[in-house]
Parts: structure tokens; sequence; C-alpha cells
């Protein structure tokens, strides 16, 4: 069972750690202590800022607020929960049952009962429990969480977006998410990838390094997850569910026009963009089918 710690690596055992400090993007100017494993490139915050009792009171309070341009902006969310409706439309033959993991306020299981869909929402930190039926498609957002369900209800597909990294025991959620899937059934799962191009080129000041965030995960650790869970057929999604993003899934090596351009106006900072250059063209080898995913979304089938 993988569990936060600071002695070795919780996914590969290793003990070739580094730890530093990186600026906390959710709460400037606070900083969050990250541990790195050199082995197998995943990262995880220790010791932690805050408890899970603490975080569920900051995100019920953003979700009341609705900061714009911030992670909570309805405009923003509502945006990506279209997108996220239409990747799981391509996925499904038809609507079904559906299962949201830390659901937030609801605008994604809205906007998917909206069109058809049965669907439950779960967050402990959900401003108001509603039900709502539609046309086609009936919603019920509960303010609880996995565990409080009854053992008989199945669902076609479970999400998880963007909740892995939150919780203790990321593990234990996920082979709890997947006992709930009917036979066939998908678990769907969202969060930050570590081993992404941007991570390298932004170091301490990446937007994923954040008080709430326990877990810096890759593809290698997830597919692992699932497949401990008794899922098959995992597929990493080879774009980010994100309608604004252009980008491709492998690295592209940094050029050494970019260097030279550098090196003209920023000589200074030579010595710095050489060192990239070197961490990117090492990520080029080692993550090329997953590099240019800086969110990577993992799909398993029961």
């Amino acid at each position: 069972m993988v569990k936060l710690q600071g002695e070795y690596c919780p996914f590969c055992n290793g003990k070739k750690l580094v730890s530093f400090s990186a600026a906390a993007h959710d709460a400037p100017p606070k900083t969050v202590s990250i541990i790195e494993c050199q082995t197998c490139q995943a990262g995880w915050q220790w010791p932690l800022k805050q408890t899970e009792t603490q975080s569920v009171i900051d995100f019920e309070n953003n979700y009341v607020q609705h900061s714009q341009g911030s992670y909570f902006d309805p405009v923003k969310r509502d945006s990506v929960a279209r997108f996220q409706c239409t990747f799981l439309e391509g996925m499904a033959q038809q609507p079904g049952r559906l299962l949201d993991v830390g659901c937030g306020d609801g605008n994604f299981c809205r906007a998917l009962a909206q069109r058809g869909w049965d669907v439950l929402g779960l967050d402990p930190a959900l401003p108001a429990e509603s039900t709502e039926v539609y046309a086609s498609g009936q919603l019920r957002l509960t303010r609880s969480g996995l565990s409080d369900l009854a053992d008989s209800e199945l669902f076609d597909i479970i999400t998880l977006w963007d909740v892995v990294e939150h919780v203790e025991l990321p593990q234990q959620l996920i082979a709890l998410a997947a006992s709930r899937l009917a036979p066939g059934g998908r678990l769907v799962v969202e969060t930050g990838n570590y081993q992404s191009a941007a991570r390298v080129m932004n170091q301490h000041s990446w937007w994923n390094f954040q008080i709430d965030h326990r877990w810096y995960l890759a593809p290698p650790q997830l597919s692992a997850m699932l497949s401990q869970a008794g899922l098959g057929r995992i597929e990493l999604i080879d774009h980010v569910l994100r309608p604004w993003w252009k980008g491709k899934s492998g690295v592209s090596p940094q050029t050494l026009l970019t260097l030279a351009k550098t090196a003209i106006k920023k000589p200074w900072r030579m010595p710095e963009s050489l060192r990239i250059h070197r961490e990117l063209n090492a990520c080029h080898a080692a993550w090329k089918d997953w590099g240019g995913l800086e969110i990577m979304t993992m799909v398993g089938r029961k």
C-alpha cells in the first residue's frame, strides 16, 4: 500500500532520494517540501503542509468564492467539463451510469446529466447537495466519499478528475473505485504528470506544486496502480483534456537555435539553458511517449 513518507520511495523502494523546496502555486509566497525519487522519477510532498480535513475546508471555501481566472473559475471549469464530456461520449457507445469521485461543485456531473447520463457526484467539499432530473438523464450530488456508497451500487464509468494527488492513500482509492465498476466498466484517472517537459522547464516553480497536492505521479506509477486494482486494457490518452491544449504527447528536444537566441539576448542565463537542454534531451529519450503531457489521463477496464 502506497503511503507518504520520506525514507524510501513508496513506488520502487529506492533510496536514491533528493529533497527540495518548491513554490506553492496555490498559496504564494508559501513553499512546499518535495521529495523526488531519482530511480523512478516520481515525487511526493513531505512533510505535509496541511491535513485532508484542512484541504476539504479550503476547497469548499474556494468553490463558493469562484475566483475569476483561478482553477475555481466557473467559466473555465465549465469549458473543461464540456471537453471531458465529449471525451467520454467518444469512449462510450451510449449514455450509462457514471460516478464522479471528487466532483467539486458538480459542474462536470451536471453537464453530463444534461447529455442523458445518470450521474452521481461525490465530494466532501460539495457546497450544497442536490438532485436534478433532465429529459433523459439524472444527477445526484452528495457531500460524501466513495466509502459511503452501498456495495450494490455499480457504475459503467467512474471518473477521478484531479483527485489522486490530494488523498493520502491513492492506491486504496483506486482499488475501491475499481470495485464499484460494473463488468466491462472503465475507470478514468487524471492527474498532473511529473515526467513532463513542462515540469523540467519550470523546475521548482511548476504550477502543479501546491499546498494540497501530496503526490506527483507519472504514467508508470499510475499504470501500476490501475493494474494492482485488477484493471486491464490500460490506456494512456495521447492528449491533455483541456480545450486550450495544442501540444503533442511526446517531447521535442530543445534546439540549438533556441540556445543561440538565449545566448544573444540573455547571456547570463546560458548555463541554466544548457542544463535544461541536457535534461530535455534526456526526457526525449526516457519519456518519449508522454513527456509532452503536462496533465495525464489514464483509463483502465474491468
